[in-house]
């Protein structure tokens, strides 16, 4: 036994280190240096890895930008394109018109989402809907 407590006294700094990962002295403390160490250790290892991951997250919120931009071009060209068909003459069936309404609604959701007005969309979607409410009382769409 008196050559433990000599050890001990003798190596005192890794005696309290042991202990202070086993022991917690008060409950307001709760710092413990071999968690501290881990996660230290942890952090070190793994930063390469949240580099990349931040660097993924900015990749992906670009590319949603992209296709945001391209569907509402996407739909912005359907419904002109239809609305240009229309004053040419061309007749189209009752779900074509129920198809560009629909289209109307998830323009409106991407503008709100990419902050965005438009101008003449929204001129030529009021001609469809006349149109449509027209083609509505004659009952005679294709």
């Amino acid at each position: 036994m008196n050559q433990f407590l000599s050890w001990c006294l003798a190596h005192w700094s890794f005696v309290a280190f042991v202990l202070a990962i086993f022991i917690q002295i008060t409950p307001a403390i709760k710092w413990n240096p071999f968690t501290a160490l881990c996660k230290w250790i942890g952090s070190v290892i793994t930063a390469e890895t949240r580099h990349d991951i931040t660097d993924l997250k900015t990749l992906v919120q670009e590319i949603r930008r992209e296709i945001d931009e391209n569907e509402k071009d996407r739909i912005r060209w359907e419904v002109l394109d239809f609305a240009n068909a229309c004053r040419n003459g061309v007749r189209h069936t009752k779900d074509e018109f129920h198809h560009i309404i629909a289209l109307d609604g998830k323009y409106k959701k991407l503008l709100e989402k990419t902050h965005d007005v438009n101008g003449v969309f929204d001129a030529e979607y009021a001609y469809i809907l006349d149109l449509y409410r027209e083609r509505q009382e004659k009952n005679d769409f294709l």
